[in-house]
């Protein structure tokens, strides 16, 4: 009876308020606060790079479009394909949940290629490089409005530290999403402390420690929760993970290149 009062029983309104019929949502909420993060902590990157701050807003709007675009259709085409194709109407619906941040990933890569194409002061490389920096705090809100919203919840657990989601069961399980929003809170920390060392010396050093650390932590936390889908490689991970996988690569392969010294900033054309 006194191990199971160590657990944590998580049961809050995942509206802040209600009043005369406005309930906004903590889920709401933390989105916009970490859009606000990325607007003030990528203005302090660009100003400590000697680039326009008003370019900023404008880089988000293109990363949040093309991002809320790509992880929409990636939740409907990998997660949930065959429900959509006979509702096709609710895949507007994105209110009512369904992002995956995978295509989130995808979708906002091609919003930021699009801006520096329109705009020739920017180039991809360090653009990215520079706005990736700011990135993990975002995914640190937004995992916490998960947990507000009780959802993605883990696998059970006898740990004293256990969640017992009492909108789902009353059974202890791993807070994975807790997990996660504190990982990207400590790699946020790490980000920062990167860029006040190299500044723009290490061209790919930030785009390669976002993808190896950020998708290894999701890739290893997938082993605590409920698998959100099917299983994969004969049962040993589940789809997530397995998504998770190529960003993983790609952070190696940008990892050589760093250490080696072959990327190099292309000189943008002003204009």
């Amino acid at each position: 009876m006194l191990h199971h009062l160590l657990f944590i029983n998580w049961d809050p309104d995942p509206n802040v308020f209600s009043t005369a019929g406005y309930s906004p949502k903590w889920y709401g909420i933390l989105w916009g606060l970490s859009l606000l993060s990325c607007f003030f902590l990528g203005s302090w990157v660009f100003r400590k790079s000697g680039k326009d701050e008003e370019k900023v807003t404008i880089i988000i709007q293109y990363i949040f479009v093309f991002g809320l675009i790509g992880s929409r259709l990636a939740h409907v085409f990998l997660y949930n394909f065959g429900y959509y194709m006979h509702n096709p109407l609710e895949i507007l619906e994105v209110w009512k949940g369904g992002l995956a941040s995978h295509g989130g990933v995808v979708g906002g890569l091609l919003g930021l290629y699009i801006f520096c194409r329109r705009n020739k002061g920017f180039t991809f490389l360090w653009t990215l490089d520079h706005g990736i920096i700011v990135v993990p705090l975002l995914a640190s809100f937004i995992r916490f409005g998960n947990l507000m919203n009780s959802e993605l919840y883990g696998k059970p657990t006898e740990m004293p530290w256990g969640f017992i989601f009492k909108q789902v069961d009353n059974v202890p399980r791993h807070p994975v999403v807790l997990y996660e929003s504190v990982a990207y809170l400590l790699i946020q920390f790490l980000m920062l402390y990167l860029f006040k060392k190299y500044k723009d010396s290490k061209p790919g050093i930030y785009t390669m420690v976002f993808l190896l650390l950020v998708f290894s932590v999701r890739f290893l936390l997938e082993f605590f929760k409920v698998p959100d889908g099917e299983m994969v490689l004969g049962g040993a991970i589940s789809k997530t993970q397995a998504l998770n996988l190529p960003f993983i690569l790609a952070g190696a392969v940008l990892f050589y290149y760093v250490v080696k010294g072959k990327l190099h900033y292309k000189q943008a054309v002003n204009g």
